[in-house]
């Protein structure tokens, strides 16, 4: 150029060296991994960890929530719905044989058991002899000689007892005879609820159910909590096929946290954990919900849409100081101090 417009040299150095800086791409190499960090940071301040930057984008795009039932919406926990007594016994007598036969079991209708005698402060210490559980049934034992079984309505139909038939309520026989039935609810995660309106507030208008239990009661929970959509009494692949369906129209974020939610979770694309997820969901999750509060989630999508707009403004505003200097550079009203001065946000 110099010798075509007969210039001196030392100008068209001094242009050159005005392209070099400007034309560095160092703003945005600051800016951007430096508003993806910001965003990580004000996320885990809201109890969830993102397993790096590359998942924001997917986070702040989401157009679906997909919620497992048991574990995320609600603590995994049962209480008491309602006891009836059908035969002669009374409350407490019921409540005895219950927890007598129910004391030893982990299961969580044996919990929520031992929650009522605890919390009403009953001190019952009947033995039972001969106790056995019956895999899908129930269990079984003696009590004061007399043979007590406690299990679901399979458990009538398997010893011929002929009663009106509940399927969601578990029952107490005494010597071939049903004394009491009693129903259970699950504990709603506080944070839970009217997740739905929440979640609407920051872009997202569709909150779908997964679950593996029954229609009646998945859609019992997703009434209270405000859940738009239930798909219930699916399998583990089912649960995967709803997912992809749901992938063909947006973006899915996914909530759970059993071993059976970690392929859904690592097909959704977002996948979390709930804090107190099992080993195998937390590795398949994109992020881990540590605070177990759902009701978080609407500030965390919020936080990665705003970090999304920053960091494109970031890159925009660093082009368009790059276009006007290496445009000034040409013709010659840019120094290379300007030319570094390529501002941003973060």
């Amino acid at each position: 150029m110099p010798l075509i417009l007969k210039q001196e040299f030392k100008t068209w150095i001094m242009r050159s060296l005005v392209f070099l800086v400007a034309s560095c791409p160092c703003s945005i190499v600051i800016s951007v991994p430096l508003a993806f960090f910001s965003c990580i940071g004000k996320v885990s301040k809201k109890g969830m960890i993102i397993k790096g930057s590359k998942h924001i984008e997917n986070l702040s795009k989401a157009k679906y929530v997909a919620f497992d039932k048991t574990g995320t919406i609600t603590t995994g926990k049962m209480q008491i719905d309602e006891l009836n007594l059908v035969g002669n016994m009374k409350e407490i007598e019921a409540l005895e044989y219950m927890h007598a036969i129910e004391k030893n079991s982990n299961h969580p209708i044996s919990t929520a058991i031992k929650q009522k005698v605890e919390k009403d402060e009953l001190k019952l210490e009947t033995m039972v002899d001969e106790y056995e559980e019956i895999a899908g049934y129930g269990v079984k034992g003696k009590i004061e000689g007399k043979e007590v079984l406690f299990g679901n309505s399979k458990l009538l139909e398997k010893n011929n007892i002929k009663e009106q038939i509940n399927k969601n309520a578990s029952y107490l026989i005494v010597d071939g005879k049903v004394e009491a039935s009693i129903t259970f609810k699950e504990e709603i995660r506080e944070s839970s609820f009217e997740i739905s309106e929440k979640l609407s507030k920051v872009g997202i208008n569709q909150t779908v159910m997964l679950t593996g239990d029954n229609e009646e009661s998945a859609k019992k929970i997703a009434n209270k909590v405000g859940i738009n959509k239930v798909f219930a009494s699916l399998l583990p692949r089912q649960k995967l096929e709803k997912v992809k369906e749901l992938k063909e129209n947006g973006k899915v974020i996914f909530i759970g946290d059993g071993i059976n939610d970690s392929p859904v979770l690592a097909e959704s694309d977002f996948g979390i954990a709930m804090g107190d997820a099992s080993e195998i969901a937390e590795s398949s999750a994109d992020a881990l919900l540590i605070s177990n509060n759902i009701g978080s989630l609407p500030n965390i999508i919020k936080i990665a849409k705003k970090s999304m707009k920053i960091i494109k403004f970031n890159i925009a505003f660093s082009l368009i100081v790059k276009a006007i200097v290496l445009t000034l550079g040409v013709i010659r009203y840019s120094t290379n101090m300007v030319s570094n001065s390529s501002g941003y946000r973060s």
